[in-house]
């Protein structure tokens, strides 16, 4: 009978001490699964005007920052033409993007992208450009001629300038794509273009001996900056997260410089109906 008693007691132990290894399995796996979580890398894809090279070595200190301030993880993405990078965002495979003001309104159609931030110091404003030592004195000069594009989809430089060169300036031209705003400048530089289309911003990164062989014939009117925006899966909380560490950089003279690189000299906190939501209709699908 004792024995009997004993028995049950050990069992009961037993069961006991089973159950709570159990349960610090299963908290354990908890843990293991919020750490998991938490760890998760989140990717940033940056608008390829600059080479990859550039891009990253633009970008890889702001997103170091980042890193430390808000303890997420970043990876940068970058590609080698607009046509790659437009395809990803119409996939939605970057959780974060730097893209240009109507890549954000397709993005916005496809996966529902919302801008989080935009430069306000200055808007984007498209340039043609000429050699310093071209005959051409007007843009209507250029009726005829060939001009280099980054690439078809490129939106300032590109489509932007090609549909107002072509329906309000009114001259006809043809289209030479080089890839990126860097080669646009070459190409103008070396004579194999008659003309060349840019940006502002990109234009005033470029080495001060090539901006000085350079002349601005012609620029259109200026648009809301990129903006950097946020994919629909990324939680809220992040979103705000990621958004609030950008803003408190323009406080010091470090991440003001961080800042200056990227060309998001003064970030403010974007809005797409009030920002961007006007690009919809300018019917640049129709050229």
């Amino acid at each position: 009978m004792q024995n009997g008693v004993e028995k049950a007691r050990l069992n009961q132990r037993l069961a006991k001490n089973v159950g709570c290894l159990l349960l610090l399995v299963l908290l354990g796996g908890l843990q293991a699964g919020a750490l998991h979580a938490e760890a998760r890398v989140y990717t940033l894809a940056v608008v390829p005007q600059h080479p990859p090279l550039i891009i990253h070595r633009n970008w890889q200190p702001l997103l170091k920052r980042l890193q430390q301030d808000t303890g997420l993880q970043f990876r940068l993405k970058t590609y080698n033409e607009f046509r790659q990078f437009l395809a990803a965002l119409h996939r939605g495979e970057p959780d974060f993007s730097y893209l240009a003001p109507y890549h954000l309104v397709l993005a916005h159609r496809a996966q529902g992208y919302q801008p989080l931030l935009r430069d306000d110091s200055r808007q984007l404003v498209g340039l043609l450009l000429v050699r310093k030592d071209s005959p051409l004195k007007s843009v209507h000069e250029l009726d005829g001629k060939t001009i280099a594009f980054p690439s078809p989809n490129a939106f300032a430089a590109s489509l932007y300038m090609r549909h107002w060169l072509r329906k309000t300036v009114g001259i006809d031209f043809t289209p030479r794509y080089v890839g990126t705003h860097d080669n646009v400048y070459r190409h103008i530089v070396r004579g194999k273009v008659h003309a060349g289309s840019g940006v502002n911003t990109t234009f005033s990164s470029q080495p001060e001996a090539l901006k000085q062989r350079l002349r601005i014939l012609y620029d259109v009117p200026g648009v809301v900056a990129h903006p950097l925006a946020a994919h629909p899966r990324v939680p809220e909380k992040i979103q705000k997260q990621v958004q609030a560490a950008v803003l408190e950089l323009r406080n010091t003279a470090a991440g003001r410089q961080l800042l200056n690189t990227v060309q998001v000299n003064e970030p403010v906190a974007a809005d797409y109906q009030r920002d961007y939501a006007h690009l919809e209709n300018m019917g640049f699908e129709q050229q």
